[in-house]
């Protein structure tokens, strides 16, 4: 048997060879080529879980902003010494002001689909529009104040969501990468090993022709 694999050495080293060279590189085209397409997926949805993420925040630190000047500017306007005029003024300016982040985070619980933009940004602007025609009523002020509070949470909600998503992904990317390097061994060590064999043959075939 031994002098029977001697005689065809050559032989299986060149198929051999053919075997392990041609494994080696479709091991590569399908497996990794695939798992780069995975990881790649999964990068852009974490980068979108990311941007939402960020957005939020923003929105959030926009309306606190607003509401703490809004605050400040409906006492301020309640003191007998201001100008009424100006006061108000510049209260009707705030509550525009603090319509863009809520009206921004609305617009990102509907990309969510949480709910329907257009019925509830109505819902909203005819709050709005109340508070700012009458600037004196603190009910429709702090109900207003209430309504926004109530959307803007509701973003905030979605953080802790986001944050674990974000986590889970973080698991599947290095999950996926993990198993990227074990099929570039592999495609590497069978590319390695059929060069091998292919070498083998041609040393083989230099001897008997010498």
């Amino acid at each position: 048997m031994l002098k029977s694999l001697a005689r065809h050495a050559k032989l299986i080293s060149l198929i051999g060879g053919f075997v392990f060279g041609t494994m080696g590189a479709l091991w590569s085209f399908v497996f990794v080529d695939r798992q780069n397409e995975e990881i790649k997926q999964l990068s852009n949805y974490k980068a979108d879980l990311a941007k939402q993420l960020q957005s939020l925040n923003s929105i959030a630190y926009d309306y606190f902003i607003a509401n703490q000047q809004g605050d400040l500017i409906y006492i301020l306007a309640q003191q007998g010494t201001a100008n009424q005029g100006i006061a108000s003024l510049i209260y009707k300016t705030n509550v525009l002001d603090r319509a863009t982040p809520v009206r921004n985070m609305l617009g990102t619980l509907a990309i969510a689909k949480l709910l329907d933009y257009r019925s509830s940004y109505d819902a909203y602007e005819k709050i709005n529009d109340a508070a700012r025609a009458d600037p004196a009523s603190f009910e429709k002020f702090t109900r207003l104040k209430q309504v926004e509070k109530n959307i803007i949470a509701a973003g905030q909600e979605r953080v802790p969501l986001l944050l674990n998503e974000m986590y889970k992904t973080d698991k599947a990317i290095n999950a996926s990468e993990a198993v990227q390097k074990r099929n570039r061994a592999i495609g590497l060590v069978s590319s390695i090993f059929g060069n091998f064999l292919l070498l083998l043959a041609n040393l083989i075939a230099k001897r008997e022709g010498g």
